[in-house]
């Protein structure tokens, strides 16, 4: 697994030229983080790419406009397995909604008119 960080400025586009230099190869990107880093923006990508496809995409990178900056380097773990919750965390869950008991004696209730 390779993992990129890339820096450009966020002009219109940018972000989806980037994208899809990795998506034009068939590449899968199982990791995908674009944030503000100071005037610039930054995204990360954590995919699986042999010498070749680095060179492709690298050169790709750096041919647009907007991009300033690109580091590839050899993920030594995962990027998933850092946003996955622990094993032993308790998911939260949504409950299913209960429905409501009517009391069934209503001989002790007025009337309603």
């Amino acid at each position: 697994m390779h993992i990129f960080h890339i820096r450009y400025r966020n002009t219109q586009g940018t972000l989806m030229r980037i994208l899809t230099a990795t998506s034009r190869r068939g590449i899968d990107t199982p990791y995908v983080q674009a944030e503000p880093s100071g005037h610039e923006y930054k995204v990360t990508l954590l995919m699986e790419v042999n010498q070749k496809q680095l060179g492709q995409l690298s050169r790709d990178w750096f041919a647009i406009v907007d991009v300033l900056d690109v580091h590839p380097a050899i993920a030594v773990q995962d990027i998933a397995d850092h946003t996955r919750p622990p094993r032993d965390a308790v998911a939260a869950t949504p409950h299913a909604p209960t429905s409501a008991v009517l009391p069934t004696d209503t001989s002790s209730q007025p009337a309603l008119a």
